[in-house]
């Protein structure tokens, strides 16, 4: 009995583990996302930042 105690246990922790991969990989997935809507703002940003700069030296 003990022998499928330790199996029947070890399974549950997997199971468990399982779910935490899945949610770290979801968390993953949204930080990600939000990474990249950063890098987009950014770029809009320099954009803006280097075209005021040329039209204040045609100036």
């Amino acid at each position: 009995m003990s022998a499928i105690k330790e199996a029947v246990n070890a399974m549950r922790e997997v199971l468990v583990l399982t779910d935490k991969v899945d949610r770290v990989g979801s968390l993953l997935s949204e930080i990600s996302k939000e990474l990249r809507d950063h890098d987009r703002r950014l770029v809009r940003l320099e954009t803006l930042i280097e075209v005021s700069g040329m039209i204040q030296s045609k100036d």
